[in-house]
């Protein structure tokens, strides 16, 4: 699963030593269609809200949700950034932080 998977969860993470749960969101694509690129990033995170207003996150048995989690959603890029996308990124950081949700970018250096 990746960004273009606009319904899906592609990984849930969590560890029994922490409240931190992670939502990943796997992201290969490029940012040369910005628009196009920013309205499924902005779809993708849409679909995680609702995982969790919905209660699906806290009904999860693998991993195992803590009772009171630290929601962070992090995007997790596979290619470099553009400033159009980093001033992107602040708004939804904005908008996360307003639910109780951190929002984390990441670069991958996986190359496989």
């Amino acid at each position: 699963m990746s960004i273009t998977d606009t319904n899906k969860i592609d990984i849930v993470a969590a560890r029994p030593d922490s409240s931190i749960v992670k939502l990943v969101i796997t992201d290969h694509l490029g940012w040369d269609d910005f628009e196009g690129h920013a309205r499924l990033l902005q779809d993708k995170v849409n679909t995680y809200l609702e995982f969790v207003d919905s209660g699906q996150l806290a009904r999860m048995q693998t991993p195992k949700i803590p009772d009171a989690p630290e929601l962070h959603i992090a995007l997790v890029l596979q290619r470099p950034t553009t400033k159009a996308a980093e001033e992107f990124f602040i708004k939804v950081r904005e908008f996360l932080a307003a639910e109780g949700i951190k929002f984390d970018v990441e670069v991958s250096t996986f190359a496989g």
